[in-house]
């Protein structure tokens, strides 16, 4: 072989090989491409899902009366209610009746009118059930057009101690926290249980939380006190209560026997002991006889009875009930079925339902 022909050979492989190059780039260019599209088609369908049912665990449905179907998580109550408190809206619970049909938030009435209630996103971080701790931050801004606030002093129904002129709670409250003090120093004997914090805004939760960590320092602060934004007193559904003396002294709530009365008692109001000795390592928060948080009926009913904090009472909720097995719940002279969805849109029950 001589010289000329070695080099037609070379000439030749160096085509192949760079022929193969070519292929080899084109396949792989095609593959991404096709890799692409299909991620872009991907994160559409899962944005569009999420569109459509929302996050995992965003509402809660009840239902009161025939068991008819809601969910349970956050509360909606309809207007007719005897209790003024029962006029709530929570993200992820649904209450029905049997004396009306009324779906909370703005589109009550086009839901009154078909056969399907529509859930919205801000239904997500409002009502009675919702949730603040050290992991889940209040929603001021959804909360803002939900809470009514009303003066304590102002809207009591009877005269009993508040510490500041200041102190307010969400409207729907009062008449419950009424009764709940009421009939605590009728079975007591004494005038003197009375409210010692309720609502906070964020400046005020700030403030309580530098003076805390000032004089006790931040370990102590951490266990009692919530940073701001993070603090049930911001949804105005909680208070702490105190011992109110005739010579304007102050008494020890914890370990009184009005405190005992409200740990076994409270539930019966639609409010919880919300920071027991026995939850810390869930709630995160220490013991604390004084801290009252409302709930409503029929979930208080429930944790009390099965001796669940908020956080355990919302997860039972999410792993066990769904709309075809809700948690069937007796209270009183009442019963209700509690359902999870993450569904944002569910059949519309025909009686009085909360969300």
């Amino acid at each position: 072989m001589n010289e000329k022909q070695r080099r037609r050979i070379r000439r030749e492989r160096i085509r192949r090989r760079r022929r193969r190059i070519r292929i080899a780039v084109s396949v792989l260019g095609t593959a991404l491409i096709i890799a692409v599209v299909l991620l872009i088609m991907h994160f559409g369908r899962l944005r569009e899902e999420r569109f459509t049912t929302g996050e995992e665990g965003d509402f809660i449905i009840m239902h009161e009366g025939e068991e008819t179907i809601a969910s349970a998580g956050d509360q909606v109550h309809s207007s007719d209610s005897s209790n003024e408190s029962d006029a709530s809206g929570t993200a992820s619970a649904v209450t029905v009746t049997e004396t009306a049909v009324s779906a909370g938030g703005e589109d009550s009435q086009d839901n009154l009118n078909t056969e399907t209630l529509n859930l919205t996103e801000d239904q997500k971080y409002t009502g009675d059930l919702i949730l603040v701790n050290s992991h889940y931050a209040y929603d001021f801004e959804r909360n803002q057009e939900f809470v009514q606030l009303v003066r304590i002093k102002e809207a009591q129904s009877w005269k009993y101690p508040v510490d500041k002129e200041e102190f307010m709670v969400a409207k729907r409250i009062i008449k419950s926290l009424d009764s709940m003090i009421h009939d605590c120093d009728q079975t007591m004997g004494t005038n003197e249980t009375g409210v010692s914090s309720a609502y906070r805004s964020e400046e005020y939760q700030m403030q309580v939380w530098e003076e805390t960590a000032d004089e006790y320092g931040d370990d102590y602060a951490a266990s009692y006190v919530a940073r701001p934004g993070f603090s049930e007193h911001h949804t105005g559904l909680a208070v702490d209560l105190g011992i109110f003396y005739d010579d304007g002294e102050y008494g020890q709530f914890s370990g009184s026997a009005n405190a005992e009365w409200m740990a076994e008692n409270c539930w019966k109001y639609g409010f919880v002991r919300r920071y027991a000795e026995d939850k810390i390592e869930v709630t995160g928060i220490s013991n604390e006889a004084w801290h009252f948080r409302y709930v409503g009926l029929p979930h208080a009913a429930y944790m009390s009875e099965n001796n669940l904090c908020l956080e355990e009472y919302l997860d039972y909720l999410k792993e066990n009930t769904d709309p075809e097995h809700p948690l069937l719940i007796s209270f009183g002279d009442g019963n209700a079925s509690v359902y999870y969805t993450a569904s944002s849109s569910v059949p519309r029950p025909s009686h009085r339902f909360d969300v």
